[in-house]
């Protein structure tokens, strides 16, 4: 799982840094934990570095999500005693919305949906000497969506096809989420038959459908283990002489 986090300095440039974390299969209870990269917004000082991280990007509205601001000098060293300041747009609570950094340089509060489903953008500012730092990072909430192509689509007998599932919540990828596939039919094995999706919202998997003397198809089952969300799509495959 790939992550992407930006740090800024007073002459308004922005630096990336992209870092990956996997995530195993994970009961029903257990969300995905996804990092997001901080979109700085304004440097003022080359002597410190702000980013902010959300862990997940996207929820339901019922789940929350957290907020970790990190403050450092220009070689990355953490600042402690950092005085951070939170806000949001619309749609979402903070809190708390202001503190300290601690010992590692790092001020870590939550961020909870209060609407059924929008994108919010999340703001932390630190003033200091020599300028304030701040940057900012998009939280995504409403109900996951899973989708479920096929390629081909129909399929031949005897011929490997790919299934992919991709997640999503209002519309933003969600990575990181546990996906189960199986089928109806017991002939059709898939390989893998579980996995998490990558940056893009999506696992992917491959399988044979059995040559037969007429058309075939099969139910495909995709299941999102964290997030609970479940879709069933009819597969159709034709005959290797078709």
């Amino acid at each position: 799982m790939r992550d992407r986090e930006s740090t800024t300095d007073s002459d308004g440039r922005a630096r990336d840094l992209s870092r990956r974390t996997a995530i195993g299969a994970a009961a029903l209870s257990v969300p995905a934990i996804v990092m997001v990269a901080a979109t700085p917004a304004f440097a003022g000082s080359t002597d410190r570095r702000i980013t902010i991280t959300l862990a997940p990007t996207a929820v339901r509205v019922s789940e929350s999500s957290s907020v970790t601001v990190r403050v450092t000098n220009a070689a990355g060293a953490p600042l402690a005693g950092q005085a951070v300041s939170l806000s949001a747009s619309s749609g979402v609570t903070l809190g708390p919305s202001s503190g300290l950094t601690d010992g590692s340089g790092t001020f870590t509060t939550r961020v909870t949906p209060s609407t059924a489903e929008g994108t919010s953008t999340i703001t932390a500012v630190s003033p200091g000497a020599g300028g304030t730092v701040s940057a900012a990072a998009t939280l995504a909430y409403g109900a996951p969506v899973l989708e479920v192509r096929f390629s081909p689509d129909p399929g031949k007998g005897g011929t490997r096809s790919a299934v992919m599932a991709t997640l999503t919540i209002h519309s933003v990828a969600v990575e990181g989420s546990t996906i189960s596939i199986s089928s109806s039919e017991p002939r059709l094995v898939f390989s893998p038959s579980i996995g998490t999706t990558d940056a893009a919202g999506t696992f992917s998997s491959s399988f044979v459908p059995f040559p037969s003397g007429t058309p075939r198809s099969a139910d495909i089952f995709a299941w999102s283990l964290d997030y609970g969300t479940a879709v069933t799509v009819r597969y159709v495959w034709l005959t290797p002489s078709n």
